[in-house]
């Protein structure tokens, strides 16, 4: 049962009269992505819908006092997958800038528990949310996060996310599954098994080690002409399950600790967040830096020179 409230079905007034310290929204961001021959372009915004409406389910079991929230995705993303009709993507200042600016309206209501689903794992899309959900909170004081970066890098971060046996030995045996491979076709055939064709067992593996992924160009060139990263063979409904309902216990969890302001601040960033080049402002930054160096190199010869 789904005891949320789309906010298109709301009158301004109702918004207005809420309980803002008992109203949570929340607020997906996934993109319209290419995922191999065996399922949809919405594979992202499937998973990310299923999550948030399996984790409200939760939270009103726990929680039936709490006003939930939704609104429609928002179905972009910064990507780096190249070659392949259907990807929807824009850049990563973009989806800042975006996220920046739909935040700070939705704070402006003033609502103080936003909780963004960032269902698409490429890191530098969810440092550009994580950054928005920080300037925000600056501007508006706590009221915004975006777990899913934490989520993705739980191990780096050293969070347990309780996977159940079946899981954590497929994760062993099977890692850097990347992109529709075993993970994502597993959670789609928990969801519908209508969606994934049925030749996936037949797909081969493509194979990309973790510190490859930084370098896009050559992740390109090894799935090209198919478009997974990982073992979509290996994919099962059973998992599937195991997998959804896990990811939307994460989102629970962290969303109840959010509001309550209690233990929430390791789920707020991905564990690359603190390397410059991957941050949304990298480029411009140098560049501002490099021509101060070059006007305070101009005057102190102009000086000198005089």
């Amino acid at each position: 049962m789904n005891t949320s409230t789309d906010i298109l079905k709301l009158t301004w007034k109702e918004i207005e009269a809420l309980p803002k310290d008992r109203t949570i929204l929340f607020l997906i961001f996934a993109p319209v992505e290419e995922h191999s021959h065996h399922m949809p372009l919405g594979v992202d915004l499937i998973l990310g819908e299923t999550w948030k409406n399996k984790a409200i389910e939760m939270i009103s079991a726990r929680n039936p006092d709490y006003n939930l929230l939704t609104m429609p995705p928002i179905p972009f993303a910064q990507g780096s997958i190249k070659g392949f009709p259907g990807n929807l993507h824009v850049s990563q200042r973009t989806i800042y800038r975006v996220s920046c600016e739909i935040i700070d309206k939705i704070a402006e209501w003033g609502i103080k528990n936003i909780v963004i689903i960032a269902s698409h794992g490429e890191p530098k899309h969810l440092i550009a949310i994580e950054e928005a959900c920080d300037k925000i909170n600056k501007k508006h004081g706590i009221c915004a996060i975006s777990p899913m970066g934490a989520f993705f890098s739980y191990d780096e971060l050293g969070i347990d996310l309780n996977f159940p046996a079946q899981v954590k030995e497929q994760l062993k045996k099977y890692p850097n599954d990347f992109h529709a491979g075993w993970i994502e076709t597993s959670a789609i055939l928990d969801i519908d098994e209508n969606l994934v064709k049925k030749d996936y067992k037949n797909l081969p593996d493509t194979k990309v080690e973790e510190k490859e992924m930084i370098f896009p160009d050559k992740v390109n060139k090894k799935i090209a002409g198919l478009g997974h990263i990982g073992f979509p063979r290996l994919a099962t409904k059973e998992l599937g399950k195991l997998l959804n309902n896990n990811s939307a216990e994460y989102i629970c969890k962290v969303t109840l600790a959010f509001v309550l302001r209690l233990d929430f601040k390791k789920y707020q960033h991905h564990s690359l967040y603190k390397i410059p080049f991957l941050r949304t402002n990298f480029i411009r930054n140098v560049l501002r830096v490099v021509g101060l160096i070059i006007v305070l190199i101009s005057i102190y010869l102009w000086i000198k020179i005089r």
